[in-house]
């Protein structure tokens, strides 16, 4: 092979062991969390797909001679030996013997062959060699700085968190506590909880449990009486039989839709030392809009830990800050804010943008505008550390 087409094929090889190095290094630094959801097939394709590509160059660096032999080694320059058929050709060939003569003929004979059957054409073999061979090498320079400069630039700066600007344009400030997209995933409703027992039915009053006075002293009458609850059917006339269609309907059966109360939080919200219930921000979010868990909440102390941000509407005094955790659906260029505000009641404190915080405080709902917002009252804010998973899915 020649020296400039090993040093592209050599070039290749490197090209697919970056790419391939560049997903296994987000696979195992564990940075592949900031990116993409736990479940699903997502994160164990990277892995393959590395693996994948790690494989693929391997394979091309031990055929690098495989093909040079499959590319260069169809050199008619060195052929020896050519079986010619002229039989297609328009001319004559005599054959001369001479084994008798006693003198040398031996002739240089040339020939011109004009015949298209004896015509080799080496300029298209069929070979298709990419860019990286079929264009000059500022096009090979092109092709390389587009293939490796964007990937390395995007694995050694990209950051693995939003900044504070486009968690602001994802919505911060404009949160919809009424919406019920996800609401299902994060409600505090207990979903396997206890109907309702239904009160205790009176005892029922027939004529076999009345008095024997109060049966004898019942005066005859022609009048049709209301039948009694739960006594059996009466006849129409006296001596016919009981008519089935006299006879009274069953009362209907007692239903519950169920509640939720404070043992239902309990049974299903962990509780830390000082018995504050452990919640998530997106947990209180949908609390807005669910008027149940807002009776049962409000007043209890809750323990959360989010970003900080300053909280920039309904905030004239300089008394509240918001706090927010990133929801991813699908993966982190979709994920967006669910934030509520905290109130300190008095000039909250300074926090630098993003600080991650562990909030302890009382739930309480405010009337801002068309919405129903949910509030921590703060009574203690310290700086923590970020969780394992900086993102909910």
């Amino acid at each position: 092979m020649s020296g400039p087409r090993t040093l592209i094929h050599l070039l290749s090889v490197a090209t697919l062991l970056l790419w391939g190095g560049v997903m296994l290094f987000f696979h195992v630094s564990g940075r592949i969390t900031a990116y993409l959801p736990p479940d699903g097939i997502f994160r164990p394709m990277v892995l393959a797909a590395a693996i994948g590509l790690g494989v693929l160059a391997l394979f091309n660096l031990l055929t690098m001679n495989a093909e040079d032999i499959g590319c260069e080694g169809h050199d008619h320059a060195n052929h020896v030996h050519h079986d010619h058929d002229h039989s297609a050709c328009g001319h004559e060939h005599h054959h001369h013997d001479h084994s008798n003569c006693g003198h040398d003929h031996s002739h240089d004979h040339k020939h011109t062959h004009e015949c298209a059957a004896h015509a080799h054409s080496h300029g298209d073999h069929g070979h298709a060699h990419g860019i990286l061979e079929e264009s000059g090498w500022g096009g090979r320079l092109t092709a390389l700085f587009i293939l490796i400069v964007p990937l390395t630039l995007a694995a050694t700066l990209t950051p693995d968190r939003y900044s504070p600007n486009a968690v602001m344009n994802k919505g911060l400030y404009n949160p919809n506590y009424a919406d019920t997209s996800r609401a299902e995933q994060f409600s505090l409703k207990n979903k396997t909880a206890a109907p309702a027992k239904p009160e205790r039915d009176a005892p029922q009053v027939t004529p076999m449990n009345l008095p024997p006075a109060t049966v004898a002293a019942a005066p005859a009458s022609d009048k049709k009486t209301p039948p009694i609850p739960g006594a059996p059917p009466q006849p129409s006339k006296p001596g016919e039989p009981p008519n089935a269609a006299n006879a009274p309907k069953p009362p209907p059966e007692a239903k519950s839709y169920g509640t939720f109360t404070l043992e239902d939080l309990k049974a299903q919200v962990p509780q830390n030392k000082e018995g504050h219930f452990l919640l998530e921000v997106p947990e209180i979010y949908y609390t807005g809009g669910d008027l149940e868990v807002q009776k049962v909440l409000t007043g209890q102390m809750v323990e959360t830990t989010a970003q900080v941000l300053p909280e920039k509407v309904n905030n004239t005094e300089g008394h509240r800050m918001r706090i927010f955790r990133m929801l991813v659906q699908c993966c982190a260029a979709d994920a967006r804010p669910f934030s509520v505000p905290i109130d300190f009641g008095k000039k909250a404190p300074e926090f630098k943008d993003m600080t991650w915080v562990k909030v302890t405080g009382k739930v309480s709902y405010k009337k801002e505008g068309d919405q129903t917002v949910p509030l921590i009252e703060v009574s203690k804010v310290e700086e923590t550390t970020a969780p394992d998973n900086a993102m909910i899915y």
